[in-house]
């Protein structure tokens, strides 16, 4: 069960405390450093190798799908779970809500060991 400070209220979106975090509605305006909160979606998930020390990264965008291009051409936040082989719920398509202090790391915007809520996908 989720602690109550990452339950998501019955039709709206998820929070974290706006003390401590900073809401994104988009990743487009992700800093280059600090605690943010944001709702988005698991694009791809990759695994450490067999002989390193685990670790499991999901690379989390605002939507799915989008135009075709380059790879690089979407925003985008890696979330690392040190420690971890497999984290259960975090998939590829997941809508995830998550939270955590965001730096870059090879130019790239990445959170460590993130708190994260899976959220119910609405059903069409």
């Amino acid at each position: 069960m989720a602690p109550e400070s990452l339950r998501e209220p019955e039709g709206e979106e998820q929070e974290l405390p706006p003390q401590v975090y900073r809401r994104l509605n988009s990743l487009a305006d992700l800093p280059t450093k600090g605690r943010i909160s944001h709702t988005g979606y698991v694009q791809s998930v990759s695994y450490s190798a067999a002989g390193e020390h685990p670790s499991l990264t999901a690379v989390v965008v605002d939507r799915l799908g989008g135009a075709p291009g380059r790879r690089g051409s979407q925003w985008h936040v890696k979330l690392n779970f040190m420690g971890q082989r497999t984290v259960p719920g975090i998939k590829p398509g997941v809508k995830i809500a998550y939270g955590g202090m965001v730096a870059p790391v090879g130019h790239v915007p990445t959170i460590y060991n993130p708190r994260y809520v899976i959220l119910p996908q609405r059903v069409r």
